[in-house]
């Protein structure tokens, strides 16, 4: 069935108190949202565009009633749309309108007060359409904003089945993988620890100014996540879901504690103790292991912790093969190149890296190694 495209005063449209995209901090009133979004997004340049060519009838707001006897309708689709409209209708719409948001308004070409609306029953219908559209689609949105939208469509999933179904069925719902649900619900059940620690006192670490992306990342791995309590070792050295999403109480809010301040607390260089996010590997193996942990814990460096790791005996061997295949190769080519002093300085030095890591190799002989 086709969609039926209605055309609805903007007084009937209400900004949505559920937008993903809206911080907890800011007040769900009419006046706070548009100030928000209006203080937040380029909504004066939206303004001109739809002041100077009109607004696009192509692609319609997407609203929902706000009960079922009422005859205005709450704007799941089309937020920041709707508030350059509001505002092109009447500045003071927001608390502060700026000069330039006044000249727009006063020499606008075109002020519509109708807009082409597509409305659904309820917001259990629109979900999976903003789910295409901003977590699999084109226009996504940021990545606390999306484990917001998923919390949504967890909650509004069937609860007669398991969490591992209900994550199965969010995820055809919205064209992604099963995987990606459960990882966005595992950070925002973390992420709510934290927020709820008011970020742990951490200098400028806040709603609005935290990487969620590096949190999301991190609890991929089921190292860092069993830390957390997200996950348990079985006995066989695997990991079961905790399905914090469902139980929260499960959560390890010391362990959380620990992880914020290694992912965003800095030090007077404006630097944290992982670093960058391609880090959180060795961070996982220092966790891991009990002896690497408490001398991160000291004060040691990451990468000083990690050489106590069992990982960095994985990463000497992927070195070796490496190594070995590039000289094979070098090997193969040495007969045909020119004499270069600078070639036989660098073969020079790995003849001697050679021989070191052999003595080492061959004292170490009967060892764990």
């Amino acid at each position: 069935m086709a969609d039926v495209i209605k055309t609805i005063n903007i007084t009937k449209l209400l900004l949505d108190p559920s937008n993903p995209r809206l911080p907890e901090s800011v007040d769900r009133t009419q006046k706070s949202m548009i100030d928000y979004i209006a203080t937040t997004t380029s909504i004066e340049e939206l303004m001109e565009a739809i002041a100077e060519n009109d607004f696009f009838p192509g692609e319609p707001l997407i609203a929902v009633p706000i009960n079922p006897e009422s005859d205005q309708y709450y704007v799941v689709e089309g937020n920041r749309r709707l508030t350059a409209i509001k505002l092109l209708n009447d500045p003071s719409e927001c608390s502060s309108p700026g000069e330039r948001m006044r000249s727009i308004s006063k020499d606008a070409r075109y002020i519509p007060r109708e807009l082409p609306i597509v409305t659904r029953k309820s917001r259990s219908e629109v979900l999976p359409y903003l789910g295409f559209r901003h977590i699999t689609g084109v226009k996504q949105w940021e990545p606390l904003a999306k484990a917001r939208y998923i919390e949504q469509l967890f909650e509004l999933s069937n609860k007669e089945l398991n969490t591992k179904k209900r994550y199965t069925e969010i995820a055809r719902a919205i064209g992604s993988r099963s995987d990606h649900i459960r990882r966005n619900l595992d950070a925002i059940a973390v992420y709510k620890i934290i927020k709820d620690n008011d970020f742990f006192g951490i200098e400028d670490l806040g709603e609005e100014s935290i990487k969620f992306s590096i949190l999301s990342t991190a609890l991929a791995d089921e190292r860092i996540a069993a830390f957390t309590g997200i996950s348990q070792k079985d006995p066989s050295g695997g990991y079961i879901s905790s399905d914090p999403i469902v139980n929260p109480s499960k959560l390890n809010e010391k362990a959380i504690h620990e992880l914020t301040n290694w992912l965003y607390k800095k030090d007077r260089k404006g630097q944290t103790r992982v670093g960058e996010s391609r880090n959180l590997r060795f961070l996982a193996a220092v966790i891991d292991s009990e002896k690497a942990a408490n001398a991160f814990r000291n004060g040691a460096l990451l990468k000083i912790a990690y050489q106590m790791t069992a990982d960095v005996s994985v990463d000497f061997s992927e070195l070796l093969y490496q190594a070995e295949a590039a000289l094979t190769e070098a090997s193969s080519m040495v007969a045909t190149v020119k004499f270069q002093d600078d070639i036989y300085e660098v073969a020079k030095r790995i003849s001697e890296n050679i021989k070191m890591i052999g003595r080492q190799l061959k004292e170490k002989r009967g060892d764990d190694f």
